[in-house]
């Protein structure tokens, strides 16, 4: 099978995941061939048809909107992986910021970064047939999907929060036992409930609970949080963060 592996603007952390499952398990190499991967080569001469495109980073610039519908014509099944592809990213931050000022704060030299101010999910640009949340994604989750993708399947995605995974694992609730300010109840699972296994509060980094949550709902756990030390505006700053879409489409149906 064919795979492609295209990457916007990130950090390479879920590429990375990808690569280190390939290197743990070489017999997918039996399987799957990764002919087009522009985070190793910038190649684009042997573009043709794939099996399976993976889509790291999310859009910041016309080029890469025109890639990720370039490369879905050339695709049955993409999968978004990671924060940035599905909500936006940690780049979301500076949306609504003056953008020539955030490049010359960052880069020494910002007249050579082309980026817009906007940022968008790789969603906004087309469709998309699976998505791996995370920041970074877990390489479980990629090898599962390359496993039971190669078997005719897919994972069965589990609309779940954080807190699902705690009480599986017999972690104490942080909030309640502990008075520790945790994301768990609106960040959507897969982390295994790492950081709540140190305890640590969850930051909220595979995404906000997006399939039942609503504007109310976040507001008064955001309350709730207040009450434990954390303020809004560190919460505001997670959330634009680690769920930039699902958190604007709340604001926005708020305003209406």
């Amino acid at each position: 099978m064919r795979v492609a592996v295209i990457k916007l603007t990130s950090c390479s952390g879920c590429i990375n995941e990808i690569v280190k499952v390939v290197a743990l398990d070489p017999k997918l190499l039996d399987i799957y061939e990764f002919v087009y991967f522009n985070e190793i080569t910038d190649s684009v001469e042997n573009v043709s048809k794939y099996d399976i495109v993976f889509v790291e980073g999310s859009i910041t610039t016309k080029e890469q909107e025109d890639m990720v519908k370039m490369f879905r014509g050339l695709t049955d099944f993409m999968v978004a992986i990671g924060a940035c592809a599905i909500h936006g990213g940690v780049q979301a931050l500076r949306v609504g910021e003056n953008i020539e000022a955030v490049k010359a704060y960052v880069y020494p030299d910002p007249k050579l970064i082309e980026v817009e101010s906007d940022v968008k999910p790789v969603a906004y640009a087309t469709k998309i047939d699976f998505y791996i949340p995370g920041c970074p994604v877990r390489g479980d989750a990629v090898k599962s999907l390359l496993e039971k993708f190669a078997r005719g399947g897919l994972p069965t995605p589990i609309l779940e929060s954080v807190c699902g995974e705690c009480k599986r694992r017999g972690i104490q609730c942080l909030v309640v036992s502990h008075g520790i300010s945790c994301l768990g109840p609106i960040t959507i699972s897969g982390c295994g409930a790492i950081c709540p296994s140190f305890r640590r509060g969850c930051y909220g980094c595979y995404g906000l609970r997006g399939f039942d949550e609503t504007l109310t709902n976040v507001g008064n756990y955001i309350g709730l949080l207040g009450r434990l030390g954390l303020g809004k505006e560190i919460v505001d700053y997670l959330l634009r963060a680690f769920s930039f879409k699902e958190f604007s489409k709340l604001i926005k149906a708020f305003e209406k």
